[in-house]
């Protein structure tokens, strides 16, 4: 017999279910004996198109034209080989993004926390002695300008200590730079993670446990049973 397919990926087997809808008339003229009745007449059946809702290869086909079936009977599966990778592949997707989330929700570590403060601590005082090395070096310019000004001192001088001055001013607010960061560091490690890290980490595990709803439904799609009590009237598929 050759299959009537629409497509590769769609295929079909009409499940035959008698169910008499016609009076029957005696058509016989002998009389039949005492046990039996010999009648004729018109018996209408319900078909059932049995259809897979995914595509794919044919692995197995449980039934032949004639074959009775009941309700749950297996009929034919699909190959899910490929399914079955994506499956794997969703699942360790939903690991690693509820292992993020576990990890977003934990916040800093303790160490990370010391660490930071420890940071600042140093910037801090960094900034005391960049503090004490601009006073000295300003002290230096006020002195050479007051000698320069008597005649006694060069104006090398008070140009190098203007240059020292400028050197320490700039070394002290890249300290109060340091500082300000570092105490932004530590401020966001005791805080914790934003409400929109949380949302997005949370929107990532959901998205792999759809993903991984999706897969399974398509591998139990690939399982074709019998709906209903019948005989197989028409198949239009072979295995392979």
């Amino acid at each position: 017999m050759t299959p009537r397919c629409q497509t590769p990926s769609r295929w079909r087997i009409f499940l035959a279910l008698l169910v008499p809808v016609v009076a029957l008339a005696v058509a016989c003229k002998d009389k039949p004996p005492p046990d039996r009745v010999r009648v004729s007449g018109q018996v209408e059946a319900t078909d059932v198109q049995v259809a897979a809702q995914v595509g794919g290869r044919v692995l197995e086909l449980r039934v032949a034209e004639g074959d009775r079936v009941k309700p749950g009977d297996l009929v034919a599966r699909l190959d899910t080989a490929d399914a079955e990778l994506a499956l794997a592949r969703a699942k360790a997707d939903r690991q690693q993004a509820e292992a993020q989330l576990r990890l977003v929700l934990a916040g800093a570590r303790v160490e990370d926390v010391r660490q930071a403060e420890a940071a600042l601590a140093a910037s801090e005082t960094e900034v005391h002695a960049a503090d004490a090395e601009l006073a000295a070096a300003r002290a230096d310019v006020d002195r050479f300008e007051m000698l320069l000004a008597s005649n006694s001192g060069s104006r090398k001088q008070r140009d190098d200590a203007v240059t020292r001055r400028d050197v320490a001013s700039a070394r002290a607010q890249g300290a109060r730079d340091r500082v300000r960061a570092a105490r932004e560091t530590v401020g966001r490690l005791r805080a914790g993670a934003r409400r929109e890290e949380v949302e997005a980490a949370q929107a990532r595990v959901a998205a792999a446990v759809a993903q991984i709803a999706t897969w399974e439904k398509a591998i139990a799609d690939a399982t074709i049973t019998a709906p209903i009590a019948g005989v197989v009237s028409e198949k239009l598929v072979e295995a392979g």
